[in-house]
């Protein structure tokens, strides 16, 4: 049986696993009794370790790796060495980084857009973003072959390095088959009028000073909506930003800033909703717009990221400075019945794409060639 050495050091987000586990989940159901996965983590990764159950061997790295410049130096240190030691017949890397002295193939998956859109960019993280952009680069010449969650963010690789890989392909996500089986099952709950819901991590790029902006010009001519940002704050000062923008703007009692929910009340919220509108600067996927669109609920985005190419005809985009534009597409799904049922329905349609099966077959393809199974 061949071995395919998976480095999961990077994979310390919730975002980072489900995308982890998903993919990982197919190749080992998909190649077992060809391909064994070997896993390098850490002894903390309780999550990624219940996902995989037995159907991976694991390596364990010191609990310093948790923070990049260890990882970083680990890795130059003595992942080649290992790779050697379990006798591997190919890599597999998910933090866009192509290891170095490896004697076997490498798949390098790029997924992170954040050091590509200086939007994205946090000033005190200059030195690793410069890092990440080289080691994109580097990814595209030294990698046997690239792996994108997206077109948007193939072309942002492109862009960054000035030239396209020798071989690459494109491997969305998907959302969990729980999911799905919630969504179904919430087919026949009412819309709650107005309620236009934001589902994120929400950091600086995800600009909801447009969608704050965009929600008084709509309350004036439908007053009963209002937004509910359901998800973590990572920087407290942008919330506290956005909280007395929602004063100065007279919208403050039509906004609630939810921080992290649990998950039935998001799957309340995702049935309720007349809307979800997420006018982000950066997106490599939008999983939450697509959790979205299986509750039927149709998106309002950003034309400048992933998501019209994921959401497709079940949404709505535009410029992320355009407010009047923004309010107007919200005002289309909270006043047009007729628009909304069949946006609604193309949601539906669409969200239906997106399944592990589907999503990671190419991936499963391209893992079994390479380690020769």
């Amino acid at each position: 049986m061949r071995r395919l050495l998976v480095n999961a050091l990077s994979a310390t987000n919730p975002s980072g696993v489900h995308v982890l586990l998903g993919h990982l989940g197919q190749i080992e159901r998909n190649l077992r009794g060809r391909v064994r996965l070997v896993v390098l983590g850490r002894a903390d990764m309780a999550a990624l370790r219940a996902g995989l159950g037995d159907g991976a061997d694991w390596e364990i790295a010191p609990a310093a790796t948790r923070r990049w410049p260890c990882r970083a130096a680990w890795e130059r240190l003595h992942l080649a060495r290992l790779a050697r030691r379990l006798d591997v017949a190919a890599y597999f890397a998910p933090n866009g980084i192509a290891a170095r002295g490896l004697d076997v193939p490498q798949i390098v998956f790029c997924q992170n857009p954040w050091a590509l859109v200086p939007a994205a960019r946090r000033r005190r993280d200059f030195a690793k973003a410069w890092l990440q952009r080289r080691a994109y680069r580097r990814a595209l010449r030294a990698a046997d072959a690239l792996v994108f969650n997206s077109r948007y963010m193939q072309a942002a690789c492109r862009a960054n390095a000035g030239g396209a890989e020798a071989r690459g392909l494109v491997a969305y996500q998907a959302a969990e088959d729980a999911t799905r089986a919630r969504a179904a099952a919430a087919a026949g709950i009412p819309r709650e009028p107005g309620l236009i819901l934001c589902t994120s991590v929400m950091g600086r790029h995800k600009n909801a000073e447009t969608l704050l902006r965009a929600l008084r010009d709509v309350r004036v001519r439908c007053p009963p909506a209002r937004l509910v940002f359901a998800g973590s704050w990572p920087d407290p000062a942008y919330e506290r930003e956005m909280r007395a923008l929602a004063a100065a703007l007279g919208v403050a009692a039509a906004v609630e800033f939810a921080g992290f929910v649990p998950r039935e009340r998001l799957d309340a919220l995702c049935a309720r909703a007349q809307a979800f509108c997420l006018m982000s600067r950066c997106e490599s996927f939008g999983i939450p717009a697509i959790e979205a669109q299986l509750f039927g609920t149709p998106v309002v985005s950003s034309t400048v990221c992933a998501v019209p190419e994921i959401c497709g005809a079940g949404g709505l985009f535009r410029d992320p400075d355009d407010v009047p534009g923004v309010a107007a597409a919200l005002r289309t799904l909270l006043e047009d019945e007729a628009e909304w049922a069949r946006l609604s329905a193309a949601a539906r349609a669409n969200a239906a794409r997106f399944s592990w099966d589907e999503c990671s077959r190419p991936l499963v393809a391209l893992v079994a060639e390479l380690a020769g199974a």
